[in-house]
Parts: structure tokens; C-alpha cells; sequence
């Protein structure tokens, strides 16, 4: 009997164990259940945020741009230019916000969201390349076309984002979502009807004079020391150990400058002798100026001169501003 009794002492032993183990399993996949369901609701949390975040950067991107297209005609081209890259910058942005892991239980809300994204991110860098390319020019034939496809693509961006604030209702309860903008680029209460339309606005960029590009530069130059008085209504410039020629360049178009070459020639009246010398201004950005020294000249004191200075470029619109020049005493003793 104490043998008998041994062996079911030993079963109990082992259902008891078995018991354990299985409670254990079961409390572990609980476990398991509730940081799944955690992870899900942080991520789902984590992307609603996001686009909320984003959203708000695509609502105040749609504000420029239709900032921007209004001041068609009335802005300089640099302005404008700086408006439309300053949008596509924006939108380019608030799609990059979206990068987050979303959950399977909001597949819909994160692909409509990012759908809408990424067609406004698109839509917005066509309208900036387009109208940029309508602006220079170099976009005449399908240019109507083109920007119309760049307006479709925030157009699908509308749409897709109509969608999402749509999904938002089969969001699970468990999930707090804020209240989130309307997002619209194409902006259906615009105070002009015609704002987004392409036609029209292919026709405002191109008669539009200050948005066609200008090359055009000026300059204008001092002698260094300056004169000090006449003679015979001739300035004297006095006698020091160097002479200098130092000209202020400008760039009075509405186009960057990558190079300017500026050029002096200084002639000796008296004597028939010249002196060249050149530099280059690089990177003269449109309403900018900059000064240029021709220090220590080759000149003897005692001389009656004539300086030329001049700035050449490509395309130079209105080249009566590209040079200056003086005729001077240099005077041969204090």
C-alpha cells in the first residue's frame, strides 16, 4: 500500500507541474496580447500625431502657393521665385514627417494620408520647376500642359486627403485622435476663380515684363585718393605713393550672375601709353553690388589720364550702364 501510495503522490506531482507550466504559457501570451495591443495603440498614436503635425505644414504651404499664384504680375521674378521654392520646401517637409511604423489595424487612414502627402509633395516641386521653366522661357509649346499636370497632382493630393479625414471614423475607440485640418491647394473659395486655372496662368507669367529674365549690370568707379580740386575743369587727383581705381559693380536685373568680367584701361593722354588690367566678380546675386579695387596702377605722377572701367555679360539688356570713365591730373608733387 505505501508502495501504491508513492506512485500517485508522483502522478499529482506532475499535474501540478503541468498545471504551472500551463498557467504560465497562458499568463505569457496575455502578456504578450497586451504589449502587442500597447505597441499598436503607441504606434497608431505615433502616426496621428505625425499627421497632424504635417498636416499643418501642407495647410500653411497651400496659404503660400496661393499667396504666390495672386502675386502674379504684381511680385518681381526673384520674389516669386523665392515664394514657389519656399512651398515646395514646406510640402517636401511635411512629408517627411510621415516617416513612422503604422500598424496594420490603420492601414487606410496612414495610405490615404500618405497619398495626399506625396502627391502635394510632387505637385508642389512640378508647379515651382514649371513655372520657373515658363518664366525663362525655355518652356513655350506644352507649357499649358505641363502646368496643368502639376495642378492635377495637388488635386489628387485634395482628394486622397478628403479620404483620410474620411477613414478617421472606423479609427478603433481605444485610439484618441485630435481633431485634424482640411488641407486644400487648390483652394475651392480662392477670391479669384481663375487662380488655379492653367491657361490663365500661363498668359499672366508671360506678359508679365518683370518676370521674363533681365541680365543687366552697371558700374561706377573713383580714383584712389580722390581729387581734390580742377584745373582748367580737369580733376587733380593728388600725389600719393599708389593710385588705385576702385569700381562698385551692381547687378541691376533680376537674374543671379555667375561671373562679371570687369576690365580697366588706363591711357596716358600725354604719351599714347595704356594700361589693361581685369578681374572677375563671381556669384552676383540680382540686386546686389560689390567693389572691385585695381590697386598700385602702373602709372607715372605728372600725367594726364583717361580710365575706362567696364563689366561685360551675356545678354546685357541695357549695356548704356557698363561702363565709366574719367579724365584726371595726376599731379606730380604735393
Amino acid at each position: 500500500m505505501a508502495y501504491r501510495a508513492y506512485r500517485s503522490d508522483r502522478r499529482f506531482r506532475r499535474r501540478r507541474w503541468l498545471l504551472i507550466v500551463v498557467s504560465l504559457v497562458a499568463v505569457i501570451a496575455v502578456i504578450a496580447l497586451l504589449v502587442s495591443r500597447q505597441t499598436e495603440q503607441r504606434g497608431a498614436v505615433e502616426f496621428f500625431a505625425a499627421a497632424d503635425e504635417s498636416s499643418d505644414l501642407h495647410a500653411r504651404a497651400s496659404a503660400e502657393l496661393e499667396s504666390a499664384l495672386s502675386s502674379i504680375g504684381v511680385v518681381d521674378r526673384q520674389d516669386l521665385t523665392r515664394r514657389l521654392a519656399k512651398v515646395a520646401e514646406t510640402a517636401a517637409a511635411a512629408d517627411l514627417v510621415l516617416d513612422v511604423d503604422v500598424p496594420a489595424q490603420i492601414g487606410e487612414s496612414y495610405g490615404t494620408m500618405t497619398t495626399a502627402s506625396s502627391s502635394w509633395k510632387s505637385g508642389t516641386a512640378d508647379v515651382d520647376s514649371t513655372i520657373g521653366a515658363i518664366m525663362d522661357g525655355t518652356l513655350v509649346e506644352g507649357a499649358q500642359e505641363q502646368l496643368q499636370a502639376s495642378l492635377d497632382q495637388l488635386r489628387i493630393g485634395d482628394a486622397a486627403h478628403t479620404l483620410f479625414l474620411g477613414s478617421l471614423s472606423s479609427v478603433p475607440e481605444e485610439i484618441d485622435v485630435a481633431p485634424l485640418l482640411t488641407v486644400e491647394y487648390i483652394n475651392p473659395d480662392a477670391q479669384d476663380p481663375l487662380l488655379y486655372d492653367a491657361q490663365t496662368l500661363v498668359l499672366r507669367i508671360q506678359i508679365s515684363y518683370d518676370l521674363s529674365p533681365h541680365h543687366d549690370v552697371g558700374v561706377t568707379a573713383m580714383t584712389e585718393p580722390k581729387p581734390v580740386g580742377e584745373s582748367g575743369g580737369i580733376p587733380v587727383v593728388p600725389l600719393t605713393e599708389t593710385m588705385d581705381i576702385v569700381a562698385i559693380v551692381s547687378n541691376e536685373g533680376n537674374e543671379d550672375e555667375t561671373s562679371v568680367a570687369v576690365t580697366l584701361d588706363m591711357f596716358n593722354i600725354d604719351t599714347g601709353d595704356a594700361v589693361t588690367s581685369a578681374q572677375e566678380v563671381r556669384n552676383l546675386v540680382a540686386g546686389a553690388s560689390t567693389t572691385v579695387t585695381f590697386a598700385n596702377i602702373d602709372i607715372t605722377p605728372g600725367g594726364l589720364y583717361q580710365a575706362k572701367v567696364a563689366v561685360t555679360i551675356e545678354s546685357d539688356i541695357d549695356p548704356d550702364n557698363n561702363g565709366w570713365e574719367m579724365i584726371f591730373f595726376w599731379r606730380a608733387e604735393s
